[in-house]
């Protein structure tokens, strides 16, 4: 039989729309209705710049609609995490790709190692669920590429934070 000593490990996180997002549908759906209304009850050069504005707030409804099924994939392989965007189960969308030897930290938000880093102005990758019962863990990485730190706030399961302990024995508090 074939052996292998690869570490690979998948998961998907659904991600829970945000209040946030539902009071942005709330407001295009309340402005496409005014809009509708007060174009009705006008005339002239206005009843046709209603018109416009009804028609770009119900297509921003409408485009706002088409994100409410979004999936986090973490791939972790050998070390590599990469993590997706997945939209309705059609579009998937790399969001980054981190490497071993670029992760500085990975901990649970709120302990003390992660404190470090909360009043740090560095680029944030939400790939987290928006859920209070997932634990969110932030992972820290320098990218030698862009040249720049940056963070992630993901939802790591403990088969994940094992696998990555592995590569990054020092950098993982769990």
């Amino acid at each position: 039989m074939f052996e292998s000593n690869d570490t690979f490990v998948e998961e998907a996180v659904k991600v829970v729309e945000s209040g946030a997002m539902k009071a942005k549908k709330l407001c295009l759906l309340a402005a496409t209705l005014l809009f509708c209304v007060a174009m009705i009850s006008t005339t002239g050069i206005i009843k046709t710049i209603l018109a416009i504005l009804t028609i770009v707030a119900g297509l921003s409804y409408c485009w706002i609609l088409g994100y409410k099924n979004i999936e986090y994939e973490y791939d972790y392989t050998n070390g590599s995490l990469e993590i997706a965007k997945i939209i309705n189960n059609e579009k998937r969308k790399k969001v980054v790709s981190i490497e071993p030897s670029e992760v500085k930290l990975v901990a649970a938000v709120g302990t003390n190692e992660s404190l470090k880093y909360d009043h740090v102005n560095l680029k944030t990758y939400d790939c987290s669920s928006n859920q209070e019962v997932d634990k969110d863990y932030i992972l820290v990485a320098h990218s030698e590429a862009k040249g720049y730190d940056f963070k992630v706030i993901f939802n790591p399961s403990e088969k994940l934070l094992n696998a990555m302990s592995k590569y990054n024995k020092h950098e993982i508090y769990a």
